[in-house]
């Protein structure tokens, strides 16, 4: 069942959570409307983890997607002229290069050296450094199906599509609990309750990382040692493509 704007309201006032206005933006790749608000920055993660909390009330997950100026490029994939995107690499392929048990044998080595896994990174959301953000409530089973269902373009330029991320989020989401957060024009983060806490697992998940996303370390960290020290330690994972 597909709740409409006025019965999301209800659920909402009756559990004291602000929902702001909305408005159908678009279409999701499955028929149903992806609903579009502005809430202030500062106020963007708290509302995020309640409508979440109301997800398997409601049916909808809440994704923050930046700059309300520039949600257009958020939701491109769904215009009428825009199909789905070309098949890209599958969810172990876009994990897999480079990812070597040598590779991951020589960086968990330097991990259990240099990196202190019991020190706890903190929780880094774009959405809150912003003035204000757009809210996207779209009709999910789960998180990880959203750049999917919005057919995200956000990393056209390394040939993946929404479908090839959702395979990520799904693999992530059984492993280490992550959920999806944002989504803006060429950002993607994770709220991950169960972060790896093993030098070896740490390793692989920072080479995955990498395979991934490369531009968080070309253009960010410099090293996959720097992000298995930063990043891999945070309560939050942090993707962006040039």
């Amino acid at each position: 069942m597909t709740l409409t704007i006025p019965e999301l309201r209800q659920l909402c006032d009756e559990r004291a959570v602000p929902l702001p206005a909305l408005r159908e933006a678009a279409t999701s790749t499955d028929g149903a409307p992806v609903y579009v608000g502005e809430v202030a920055g500062v106020d963007a993660f708290r509302l995020w983890c309640a409508l979440r909390d109301l997800h398997g009330h409601t049916g909808w997950w809440p994704v923050l997607a930046g700059d309300p100026e520039e949600l257009g490029s958020v939701l491109v994939g769904l215009r009428e002229d825009f199909g789905p995107g070309p098949a890209g690499p599958t969810q172990p392929e876009i994990l897999s290069e480079g990812v070597t048990d040598e590779a991951v044998r020589q960086l968990a080595k330097h991990v259990a050296a240099e990196v202190d896994l019991a020190r706890v990174g903190g929780l880094h959301v774009s959405a809150v450094r912003q003035v204000r953000t757009a809210l996207c409530l779209v009709r999910a089973s789960a998180g990880h199906e959203v750049p999917a269902l919005l057919n995200w373009l956000g990393a056209c330029n390394y040939d993946l599509a929404g479908t090839d991320h959702a395979l990520v989020l799904r693999t992530y989401h059984e492993r280490f609990g992550a959920e999806l957060v944002t989504l803006e024009s060429d950002i993607l983060e994770l709220l991950v309750p169960r972060r790896p806490t093993t030098p070896e697992t740490v390793a692989r998940t920072a080479l995955e990382h990498y395979a991934y996303c490369p531009d968080i370390v070309d253009q960010g960290v410099d090293s996959v040692e720097a992000l298995a020290a930063t990043q891999l330690l945070a309560g939050t994972w942090h993707f962006w493509w040039d």
